[in-house]
């Protein structure tokens, strides 16, 4: 936000952030990560169907794509966690439109910029398959 007043013929802009309330924050996130969880499978169906558009950054395998063509919802399975000043992490479950389900960590990377006094945050979303312990019979 940010506040502007005039003292002497001189104007005066304040910038300042305001605290986000969890519930705001968790609902921002929620959009964020759907979008993006939403990006990649829509790119890895591309590229089954034309390999041509594959790319050397584009071999992040996260989940099976049989029967997966769009995400029904997500569901945060924890609070977030700050992993430093600009890094949350956050294990998020998927639910995909045949009801199957999948797990995977979500690392959300925050970065503010301040142009012309005007404060801008960017988010940027990765993803890494949860890495879980399976007992060998």
């Amino acid at each position: 936000m940010e506040a502007t007043e005039v003292i002497n013929d001189e104007i005066v802009m304040d910038s300042y952030e305001e605290e986000m309330s969890f519930d705001i924050l968790e609902d921002s996130y929620t959009i964020l990560v759907s979008e993006k969880l939403q990006d990649y499978l829509d790119k890895q169906l591309l590229i089954q169907k034309h390999p041509e558009f594959k790319t050397v950054t584009d071999t992040t395998y996260l989940f099976d794509l049989k029967n997966r063509n769009h995400i029904e919802k997500i569901r945060f399975l924890d609070q977030p966690k700050n992993f430093s000043d600009s890094i949350t992490i956050i294990t998020t479950e998927i639910q995909f439109g045949n009801l199957e389900k999948d797990t995977v960590i979500s690392y959300i990377k925050t970065s503010s910029t301040l142009i012309d006094g005007v404060k801008f945050r960017t988010s940027k979303v990765s993803f890494e398959r949860l890495k879980t312990s399976k007992k060998q019979k």
